[in-house]
């Protein structure tokens, strides 16, 4: 039996991977033209390696549970939800889109709902996540010979009605200060999750201090209600929902921003180390700016505890203007690169052509180091 031979070059478009994104996804790649010339060495960014520590957590997993989900942010949701339900019956209509109230209507069984209520639904919908089935109504049967069910039961803590009456007008919000019927609001979808989300990530950074390595990404948050904030992003293992820009440490989320598509973060200017000519008058250029999608990552760091960190980053982010921004407010990059993200003309034909500059393909395990021209990169 014969084995086919390993492959000992790198063909760099054997990476390349079809677009992911819709065709109305604003998140912009890098894209700048590539710096002339190199340096002679590169001087370093000394980091010193610091391990991650966690703070003293509760003795019981409710109380770790309820550091993220305190009574006061329960008793604010319940009286959302009861607000809102008084609010509906009063005026005569199940939902924002002010369908008619009928003598059928499940709103008319609304009992009211209490912070228990709201900690055993939380449960069951956790639950409900963890635990698949067919369908939601699956886990309320009984099992039957050659039929297994569910280990827990929850028909005991919670009737199936009640739980998709909750589900319906449960609310995290304050209905009166965020319209969902408006559509010119592009932010209400993550405007209802906005107080929790603030929560979490604070007590996040409480409890984990990281260390010095960290990822900055971005991730899918599962959602298919009504909302133009909803992105496709092809491929993912969940292709709509809201994305997140994330910076994380083995797995453990520390900060994130909504991708928003009318984006609210501003783009971060970079000053160049010297100054380039530009344009037809040849007018010396002295700063750049980054897309909106690479000052993200600028973002994310600058919200956690100021400390020197080493930031890694895909191809969507990578650039030499972006890591040279990073260092100049001491941070270590590392990430993979684009040919047309600002690298230099030597770097680009590496990228493009899968050679090494001598003309010889590129090896597994054979590391090539090419300053930029500022020495920094």
């Amino acid at each position: 039996m014969s084995s086919s031979k390993i492959q000992d070059s790198i063909d760099d478009h054997s990476f390349d991977t079809l677009p992911l994104r819709a065709a109305d996804d604003p998140t912009g790649v890098p894209k700048f033209p590539p710096e002339e010339g190199r340096g002679d060495d590169f001087h370093p960014f000394k980091l010193e390696y610091r391990d991650f520590k966690i703070n003293p957590l509760p003795k019981e997993p409710l109380e770790l549970f309820q550091l993220f989900i305190p009574i006061s942010l329960i008793q604010s949701w319940v009286d959302y939800t009861n607000s809102w339900v008084a609010y509906s019956l009063k005026n005569a209509v199940i939902d924002n889109w002010n369908t008619p109230l009928s003598k059928q209507s499940r709103i008319l069984k609304w009992e009211g709902i209490s912070t228990a209520t709201a900690y055993v639904w939380l449960g069951v919908l956790i639950y409900l996540g963890i635990h698949r089935e067919i369908s939601i109504k699956d886990h309320w049967k009984s099992p039957s010979l050659g039929d297994q069910r569910p280990l827990h039961s929850i028909i005991k803590f919670m009737p199936l009605r009640k739980f998709e009456l909750i589900t319906r007008y449960f609310r995290t919000f304050n209905y009166t200060k965020l319209d969902v019927r408006d559509e010119s609001d592009l932010l209400k979808t993550f405007q209802a999750a906005e107080e929790w989300s603030n929560h979490i990530q604070r007590v996040s950074i409480e409890l984990y201090l990281p260390e010095t390595n960290l990822t900055v990404d971005e991730c899918m948050v599962p959602f298919t209600g009504r909302s133009k904030e909803t992105t496709l992003v092809k491929g993912k293992p969940t292709p709509v929902g809201s994305k997140v820009w994330v910076i994380a440490q083995q797995g453990f989320f520390l900060r994130w921003l909504w991708h928003v598509k009318s984006s609210p973060y501003t783009a971060v200017i970079v000053n160049l180390p010297t100054a380039k000519p530009q344009g037809k008058k040849g007018k010396l250029r002295t700063e750049i700016p980054l897309s909106n999608t690479q000052s993200i990552v600028v973002h994310l760091v600058k919200r956690l505890l100021p400390q020197t960190y080493h930031v890694f980053t895909d191809n969507l982010f990578s650039s030499p203007q972006l890591f040279r921004l990073l260092r100049q407010l001491g941070f270590g990059a590392t990430g993979t690169a684009r040919p047309n993200c600002g690298i230099s003309t030597e770097m680009k034909r590496i990228k493009e052509t899968g050679k090494a500059p001598d003309g010889t393909p590129l090896r597994y395990n054979e590391v090539i180091l090419i300053p930029m021209p500022d020495k920094q990169v």
